[in-house]
């Protein structure tokens, strides 16, 4: 569908596949930070403005003298469902959760887990969290997988969308949900978006998602804070996280890619990774844990390369590649994130 839409009247001209917005007297920066595809006119009647130079997908006409008028229909605001694991985070739990308390996109649910923390991070964060959100209290040791897991059996039935804050991190500012919001607008399975990251107390940016396919990202950043999923693959049995273990989102990654048919990029950093958190378990490392889930991480790669094996060659070479570095992890050669 084409929109040709003035920005006086709000009114919109529909003409066949795809948006074009049109602006009167706006200066090209202000676009930008309208996060659309749109065209520059300066009071004419037909446009054919090249604006690839700005990362804009635009070189149409429109044809502002057509009476065939109508509202622009507003941009559907899917609720999405923040699952927070925590496990002894209360140094860090209040920023986090209030980072995306303050949002300014409201259509959406926190599902809090806790892991069994000794600590004081349940009295923070039922202080904070009141419905419609949840706090979830484990009663036996499941980890990050095990807690997202089961957040998953308290969403509400009209969650679209789920989207994983870890807590220790936090969101970047008060507008990333609506910059979410506005790229899940064709409704993608997946929707990969940019992270920063803080070390040392310099912020810097981590990722940035430019994938062209997805066997690209499959081979890409496997962290489960670079994905808003669509519930019904987040939830569908195939994808569900390996519990018990650390590196848990290794292996989730691979399942999405795997199974996702359609995805779409939000080239900006919107999520802090906290490399500052001195409890991190990829600070910590804990000889035993941190060993026995890298034998873990192993057989669960072996495990669903084999139970794809065939179906896509690429996939099963993508596959490999991953076997490859869980091998030379156990022989102590290396941890890497990909």
């Amino acid at each position: 569908m084409r929109i040709a839409i003035d920005k006086d009247s709000l009114k919109a001209y529909n003409n066949e596949d795809e948006f074009i917005y049109l602006f009167d007297d706006e200066d090209l920066k202000h676009l930008l930070n309208l996060k659309m595809r749109c065209v520059y006119y300066e009071n004419c009647e037909f446009v054919n403005i090249n604006l690839t130079h700005y990362d804009i997908d635009c070189d149409k006409k429109a044809n502002l003298s057509d009476k065939d008028w109508r509202t622009l229909p507003e941009i559907h605001k899917h609720k999405i469902a923040i699952i927070v694991p925590n496990y002894n985070y209360a140094h860090t739990l209040e920023k986090c959760l209030n980072s995306i308390l303050n949002q300014t996109y409201k259509n959406y649910e926190i599902i809090f887990v806790d892991d069994m923390s000794t600590d004081n991070s349940v009295k923070i964060a039922k202080k904070l969290l009141k419905p419609p959100h949840k706090v979830i209290e484990l009663k036996q040791k499941r980890y990050n997988g095990g807690a997202r897991n089961e957040a998953y059996l308290h969403l509400s039935d009209d969650v679209d969308y789920v989207y994983y804050v870890d807590s220790d991190d936090w969101l970047d500012n008060e507008f990333v949900l609506e910059d979410i919001n506005k790229k899940l607008r064709d409704n993608p399975d997946v929707l990969f978006v940019g992270m920063n990251q803080v070390q040392k107390g310099i912020k810097s940016v981590a990722f940035i998602p430019k994938y062209k396919d997805k066997y690209e990202a499959l081979e890409g950043w496997s962290g489960s804070c670079g994905k808003v999923i669509k519930k019904a693959l987040a939830t569908r049995q195939e994808c569900l996280y390996n519990e018990g273990t650390l590196k848990e989102d290794k292996n989730q990654h691979c399942k999405i890619c795997i199974y996702m048919n359609t995805f779409e990029l939000l080239k900006k950093p919107v999520y802090v990774w906290n490399r500052d958190n001195y409890k991190s378990v990829t600070t910590i490392r804990e000889k035993v844990l941190w060993g026995t889930s890298t034998i873990r991480h192993y057989a669960d790669t072996l495990q669903l390369a084999l139970s794809i094996k065939g179906k896509d060659p690429k996939i099963d070479s993508i596959m490999k590649k991953r076997i490859d570095l869980c091998e030379q992890e156990l022989k102590r050669k290396g941890d890497r994130q990909f």
